[in-house]
Parts: structure tokens; sequence; C-alpha cells
């Protein structure tokens, strides 16, 4: 079975590399093709948070030159909520960078976290960012791809607060990035039926190592639950990267073999 354009490779499985100076964007986006045979990228944008308008070209020039297409932009530093008024300016100004960068490098979906830290999420939290996200949104259909928040930190990881938002925000380019399993559960709640039920919202996944020792069982899950996209790995382990990775990455296409 050819999973080339089926499975993509965050890049963030490599962030301790990255922190040591050993991998850049470019050294990503080699290792995905040459050492994975893999198509589909999934950047996450601490890679290139400090490049402008001309680097994200030659990013762009050296993906088509490789055959790669980018499943997914992940980006940090974007929220939309944040109770520090000047930091909340900087995430906007930030995160229309990054609505720039997606459009050049051809994104198919963009991940921009919800911003609120806390379980709980206040009246005036919701409205400012499903707000936000309606205006994203429309953004991301004018070019082509889709928008949406991971349930990462905070009030994302309840599967009812990105429910009421996908509701709120009502539009085919807003969606989730669904990090399988990281969920703040409630009552009555279990991480696998979360999974599955938020799979007809999700855009895109990330498939944890630990979560990639069950793929067998989490992978056909989410299927049913109606998830068509990429399947992402995202390692986080930060030893022996390259190997994590591909031990990851073996688990996931055999478990997709077998669907």
């Amino acid at each position: 079975m050819d999973f080339t354009n089926k499975i993509s490779i965050a890049s963030y499985s490599f962030h301790k590399t990255l922190e040591e100076k050993m991998i850049d964007i470019y050294g990503y986006l080699e290792s995905l093709r040459y050492r994975y045979h893999l198509n589909a990228a999934d950047i996450w944008n601490g890679y290139i948070k400090d490049m402008d308008i001309e680097d994200f070209k030659k990013i762009r020039r050296a993906m088509d030159e490789r055959g790669l297409f980018l499943a997914n932009l992940c980006c940090d530093w974007c929220h939309p909520w944040e109770d520090d008024k000047d930091l909340l300016a900087q995430n906007n100004a930030f995160a229309e960078k990054m609505l720039v960068c997606a459009e050049i490098l051809g994104a198919r979906t963009v991940r921009i976290d919800l911003g609120v830290r806390t379980r709980e999420i206040t009246d005036e939290q919701f409205d400012y960012v499903a707000g936000r996200f309606q205006m994203y949104a429309k953004r991301a259909g004018d070019c082509g791809f889709k928008i949406g928040p991971e349930n990462h930190w905070g009030a994302s990881r309840r599967l009812s607060v990105l429910k009421k938002l996908f509701d709120a925000v009502n539009s085919p380019h807003f969606g989730i990035l669904l990090h399988a399993g990281n969920w703040d559960l409630d009552g009555g709640e279990t991480a696998d039926e979360n999974d599955r039920i938020a799979a007809s919202m999700a855009f895109h996944t990330h498939i944890s190592y630990q979560l990639s020792m069950r793929a067998e069982e989490v992978l056909p899950n989410i299927y049913e639950g109606g998830y068509r996209g990429v399947w992402g790995v995202e390692h986080h382990l930060e030893i022996n990267e390259y190997q994590g990775v591909a031990a990851q990455l073996g688990r996931i296409m055999y478990a997709l073999s077998k669907m």
C-alpha cells in the first residue's frame, strides 16, 4: 500500500535535534522525503518563526522540488486569547504573518491554539475566540485551507468546549487538529470515545509515540468516527528522535495496512 500521501511527520518530532542546531527546515524536508519516503509535510512554525516572505518562498520551492505538499502548518505564538493585551497584539500580528506563510506554502490545514490556559472558559473568552476564528475561517476559505485549534492545552482539551466552538464558528473551513488521546476528561468520558466523537470535526491528526503502540485500535476508532485526513506522526520522547519516528511510523503504517 502507498502511504506517501496518507501519513505526515510533524517537524516538532525533531525539536530536540532542532535545539541542538542539527536540523533546520530544509533538513526536515530532506528527511521527510528521502529518509522516510513521504510526501506530506507537517511544519511546526518553531522552525520558521524568524523568517520572512522571501524565506517562505524558498521553502515552497524546496517543497516543490521534492514533490511535497503541506498537510498542516502548526502555529504557536498565534493564539487568539491572551490575558496580557500587549501580548495579544503581538499574537494577532504574528498570526497574520503565519496566514501569509500558509498561503505561500500551500497549506491544506492550519492549527492555531485557543489560548485559554484554564480548564474553564468564560463567556467573554469564548465569544472573542469564536469571533477571531470566524474571521480566520473566512480567510482560510478564500485561500483554500482549513483552520482551527488543537486539543492541546487549557480549555481546548475539553471536548465540550471544542464542540461548542465548532458550532459557533459554523464554517466549512473551520475544524480541529485532533491530538489523539490528549483530553481533559469530563465525567463519564473516555479518551478513545472523545477521539471518535471529535473525528468528524478533525482536519488533521497528531498521533503520539505512546498511542502509536495501540495504533491498531486507535486509528480504526478515529476513522470510524469520520476522519479522512492525513495521519500525523508526532514524536515527543526527545531520545533518538530519528529512530523513534521510524518506529512510530512503522506502527502507524502497519495499522493502516490492516484497515
